[in-house]
């Protein structure tokens, strides 16, 4: 049996050698991670603002939570067919702690009774907007001499930060079900970049992560095949 293995292997190498090796694209497909039949009735929010960063950052001009929340719902409508219930007026959760809201089976479950969903999705969110400009050292070639210097140039940047922490509820029982951090960041070569836009700009780097959660997909990958 060994000695068949390695002739099978010789002469897999040999044709490899023979015909060349050639660079495909394959799409693979991934299931949710969530084992849903993707015709649920889902209920989204309520999400709560958990400050992580500087207490002392002025607020922003929106609700962060209330725009995430129909991110989310915007998003779900377009890629999936689940039942995205309306939106409840006057939930208030329990605590604005991430850990407590999601041991609160109670409000969970109570939850679920009024709004006669299946599961809810839910969490907590911070969003930071921070002025990056500073001084930083680049090469500088004098037109005169031909040498090299280093001078101090004002960079202008903005920078961006999510960390949101995802959860899914069983609306029967209020159980967890699911949990699922999320992070990014970026910056953007400009001062008093628009809040909003750059809100946007971060969810839309999250969006298959996001959307892994609920909804099976397919990635691409490259491979490299032997032919004849």
């Amino acid at each position: 049996m060994r000695h068949a293995r390695l002739a099978i292997t010789i002469c897999v190498l040999a044709a490899g050698c023979v015909g060349g090796m050639r660079d495909v694209q394959l799409s693979l497909p991934v299931r949710s991670k969530v084992a849903f039949t993707g015709h649920e009735k889902l209920y989204i929010g309520p999400f709560v603002r958990e400050r992580k960063g500087d207490e002392k950052a002025p607020d922003l001009a929106f609700d962060v939570p209330a725009e995430f929340e129909r991110y989310i719902r915007k998003l779900l409508r377009k890629e999936s067919k689940y039942i995205l219930l309306p939106a409840v007026q006057g939930v208030r959760p329990p605590t604005s702690d991430p850990l407590r809201l999601a041991k609160s089976s109670d409000f969970w479950r109570e939850l679920g009774t009024q709004t006669g969903a299946d599961y809810i999705v839910a969490g907590s969110i911070d969003f930071e907007v921070q002025d990056r400009t500073a001084y930083k050292m680049e090469p500088y070639e004098s037109p005169v001499t031909g040498q090299t210097f280093y001078r101090q140039v004002l960079v202008e940047q903005t920078g961006f930060t999510y960390d949101i922490l995802l959860n899914v509820y069983d609306a029967r029982t209020g159980a967890p079900v699911f949990e699922q951090p999320l992070k990014d960041f970026q910056e953007k070569p400009e001062r008093n970049f628009d809040e909003f836009t750059g809100m946007f700009a971060n969810l839309f780097a999250l969006e298959n992560q996001i959307i892994g959660v609920f909804v099976p997909r397919s990635v691409k990958t490259r491979r490299m095949l032997f032919v004849p």
